[in-house]
């Protein structure tokens, strides 16, 4: 993986005069050639994409042939054939091409989905997008291959007409997405799928965090915002996430500090300024008793095993 020196990429969707965010669709930079039956005028995506970088903004990539691997968050997902692959805002992620790819990249806002979908399920409440059992990869049968193919095909076709109306567009994402929560039960592990159903209680806190991790760091403060009391929100995270809030909200913190640590060259000090732990001995504490290193060996030591 390539480095950069002090900061991991961010992409953000392009501004739009439209008041309501937009949604984008592009192919792969890989795909030329490959695509066959997509408007020619579709773009590749414009971003750079061959280092590990991240959004502000969620994406499904769908890939109907390709092999290769994805990286997301430390975790390395082998790509042969027909899936859909889902990112949230902030991960970290990297695609590595064996062959041409074909299929589409989706990218959107939260706003852009709740707007043209009020009544439908939140992004959290969705498998792929939970920040817990996040399940970022849904394989397609040849059936499911050509539903997606068939409607992300006139998805894109309207996209591309000026006067379309993104209500339209909007009810696509909402379609698909459906159709993904109905299939995503069929890729979890039977481990997993005796999981009990998360309140939404629960989902809402999840929410906050994946928001405020950074600068909102103790359980009284997530209490406050979902009105109940610290030992209550406590009680309940533990039951269903197998996890003590306070810890939920210190990996959400570390996971952080592991990504700058592996794809920046911010130093230890800065990173801890970066998540709001000011200290830089406590930062170096806490790091070690979680992961059994340091952060600068946790560095070197990941650094030799990935890069």
């Amino acid at each position: 993986m390539a480095l950069v020196s002090d900061a991991i990429p961010v992409h953000s969707l392009p501004k739009t005069p439209s008041q309501v965010p937009a949604l984008k669709i592009f192919r792969f930079k890989n795909s030329e050639g490959k695509q066959k039956e997509s408007p020619v005028s579709l773009p590749i995506t414009p971003l750079p994409t061959d280092a590990p970088h991240r959004h502000t903004y969620y994406e499904i990539l769908f890939i109907e042939e390709g092999i290769g691997f994805h990286e997301i968050d430390f975790h390395s997902y082998n790509i042969q054939g027909a899936g859909l692959h889902f990112l949230t805002p902030g991960q970290v992620h990297l695609l590595t091409f064996s062959t041409a790819f074909q299929g589409y990249i989706v990218a959107f806002s939260e706003d852009f989905y709740t707007f043209y979908n009020p009544v439908n399920p939140s992004l959290s409440q969705l498998p792929f997008f939970q920040p817990t059992r996040r399940q970022p990869i849904i394989t397609l049968s040849e059936t499911e291959k050509r539903y997606f193919h068939n409607i992300l095909e006139n998805m894109v076709s309207d996209h591309l007409t000026a006067e379309t109306d993104q209500t339209m567009i909007g009810k696509y994402l909402g379609l698909i997405l459906q159709k993904c929560a109905f299939l995503a039960p069929k890729n979890i592990q039977p481990a997993e799928s005796a999981l009990q159903t998360v309140p939404e209680l629960v989902g809402r806190f999840q929410e906050l965090v994946e928001k405020n991790f950074r600068q909102m760091h103790e359980v009284q403060q997530y209490a406050q915002e979902l009105s109940v009391s610290p030992d209550y929100l406590s009680k309940i995270i533990k039951k269903y996430l197998g996890t003590p809030s306070q810890e939920y909200i210190l990996d959400k913190l570390l996971l952080e500090a592991k990504r700058l640590l592996v794809f920046t060259n911010l130093s230890s000090k800065e990173i801890g300024y970066h998540i709001h732990m000011d200290d830089p001995s406590y930062f170096s504490r806490i790091f070690k008793k979680k992961t059994g290193l340091t952060p600068n060996e946790y560095r070197d030591h990941v650094r030799k095993s990935t890069i």
